[in-house]
């Protein structure tokens, strides 16, 4: 239990800081130009910042639930990844309605776009 826990943890929290960079640099085929899109990127990565920061955490509670062995500790530091987990879950839900709404709104402007592309 103690290497499953340790890898999981190291894991977990090497995938939060990857996720964190890129988004924070951006993934390559982003380019935010409008003020929609800026807008929109900040609060996208206002609120994948949270979520990488609670998945860092659920890797550094695994990894003192190794450390910790068997016992009322390590119960503890599972039940609290095990319900960062479902927070993350949730979390992610709702930036994926904010990313429908997001796109939703960004049709009537490429659509403008793509007019005005065909003129000329």
């Amino acid at each position: 239990m103690f290497s499953g826990s340790l890898v999981l943890g190291i894991t977990l929290v090497a995938f939060a800081g990857w996720l964190h960079r890129r988004d924070t640099d951006g993934w390559p085929s982003e380019d935010f130009i409008t003020e929609l899109d800026k807008k929109y990127h900040k609060r996208r990565t206002r609120s994948r910042r949270r979520i990488h920061a609670i998945l860092a955490g659920c890797g550094v509670a695994a990894i003192v639930a190794a450390f910790a062995g068997l016992g009322a500790v390590w119960v503890a530091m599972w039940s609290i990844v095990m319900v960062s987990l479902m927070v993350v879950v949730a979390l992610a839900g709702i930036d994926a309605l904010h990313t429908q709404r997001y796109l939703k709104s960004k049709i009537p402007e490429m659509r403008e776009q793509l007019l005005k592309d065909d003129i000329d």
